[in-house]
């Protein structure tokens, strides 16, 4: 099993784990730690995936710098996709569990594309649009793309809602073609 095999058995299998001990915003949280400090820290990142380190050594690594932050499940779980040779897949999983833990709670995830990064108040603004209108508490899932020019670009609950100035402006250039009877 390798890869979005593991890190979705894995994720499943660590919330059911962190749902007996009362632990799931706890291990969200050192998740995402987790993952950031391994994506961002090359000399870290490059420690774990060495062939040659022996795997009582990442272990130590890992109790080290996370042993205090970290559920003992979510070390757990950690350490032994670091000891299969998964670290790559540390960012999956702390996603992964995120999808999974807001699922059982039935939070919607919404993503957000716009060209220029949401401040606080539009954010909240959205948020609160969008978990009226679908009745559930929602979690966006924010992307900056320029290329949308301007607007937003919604995805949710299998829907998409496209009011980007770029599919605006590609609609005017359709229609002027089919007006024209031409390319425009």
């Amino acid at each position: 099993m390798r890869g979005s095999q593991a890190t979705s058995a894995y994720a499943r299998a660590l919330f059911e784990l962190s749902s007996l001990t009362d632990s799931v915003d706890a291990t969200d949280v050192g998740l995402r730690t987790v993952a950031g400090a391994v994506r961002g820290e090359r000399e870290l990142r490059e420690a774990l995936m060495d062939t040659s380190m022996p795997v009582e050594a990442k272990r130590a690594v890992l109790r080290e710098i996370f042993g205090e932050s970290l559920t003992p499940e979510a070390l757990a779980i950690v350490t032994l996709l670091v000891e299969r040779d998964l670290t790559e897949f540390i960012s999956d999983l702390a996603r992964e569990f995120g999808e999974v833990a807001e699922a059982e709670r039935g939070i919607v995830a919404a993503e957000i594309t716009t060209a220029v990064p949401l401040d606080d108040a539009l954010r909240a603004s959205v948020t609160e649009k969008l978990a009226a209108s679908l009745g559930r508490p929602v979690s966006l899932r924010e992307h900056v793309d320029a290329s949308i020019v301007g607007g937003v670009v919604i995805k949710v609950a299998g829907r998409v809602l496209d009011g980007s100035v770029a599919s605006q402006l590609e609609g005017v250039r359709r229609a002027l073609a089919t007006d024209s009877g031409g390319e425009v």
